[in-house]
């Protein structure tokens, strides 16, 4: 069996006044801690929330956007984009990206219309198309041009520059197209300003 030595007198005061005294140091480092930090002044963050929030409205946009109709000629639209951007004090105005436009009119006939970039008005139902422009139609017409203009509202839209590509016929270009419809809901393509057709025989 181990035996204890004599205790240290010295040493149990030591004891005693550490355990009164740490206690009391920890307690005077955690009050300086507290006054030498600084105060955090609430404004400070206001220019930051308003410069994040001014530019959220800014870039506020809509991811894969669709707006779908009839017109008064009973020609259903469906027109849809990867990205469009309300105009800022008329959200029913919207820029867009990468859209596409596909028309069904009365007769079955169908016309699908790309476009790189564009305008819409959602109110109006009017729309301008720019960029690379590419019309496909179900009759056996691929064409091209750099804009398109016009309404969904009475389907009436228009190429007021070049249009070229291939037809039924053949290769053509004409100085402008209409893209229209008649009392009877069948659309038609009306070339204009010139038309040149090379005309391809049947095979």
């Amino acid at each position: 069996m181990a035996t204890r030595g004599p205790i240290n007198p010295l040493r149990t005061r030591i004891v005693r006044l550490a355990t009164l005294v740490l206690p009391v140091l920890a307690l005077m480092l955690l009050s300086t801690l507290f006054l030498v930090a600084r105060k955090v002044n609430p404004d400070d963050a206001i220019p930051y929330a308003e410069v994040d929030v001014s530019m959220r409205a800014r870039d506020q946009q809509l991811t894969m956007p669709r707006f779908a109709g009839v017109s008064q000629g009973r020609t259903s639209f469906d027109l849809s984009a990867r990205m469009a951007r309300p105009d800022a004090t008329d959200p029913r105005r919207m820029s867009a990206e990468a859209l596409r436009l596909v028309l069904d009119d009365m007769d079955g006939g169908r016309a699908t219309i790309v476009s790189d970039a564009g305008d819409v008005d959602t109110a109006d139902r009017a729309i301008v198309l720019t960029g690379d422009v590419r019309i496909e139609t179900s009759t056996g017409y691929e064409l091209r041009t750099e804009r398109l203009e016009g309404s969904l509202a009475v389907l009436s839209i228009t190429s007021p520059g070049e249009v070229t590509g291939d037809g039924p016929l053949g290769t053509l270009r004409a100085g402008s197209m209409a893209l229209t419809e008649d009392g009877d809901g069948a659309a038609r393509l009306l070339f204009t300003n010139g038309v040149d057709l090379l005309y391809t025989p049947p095979s």
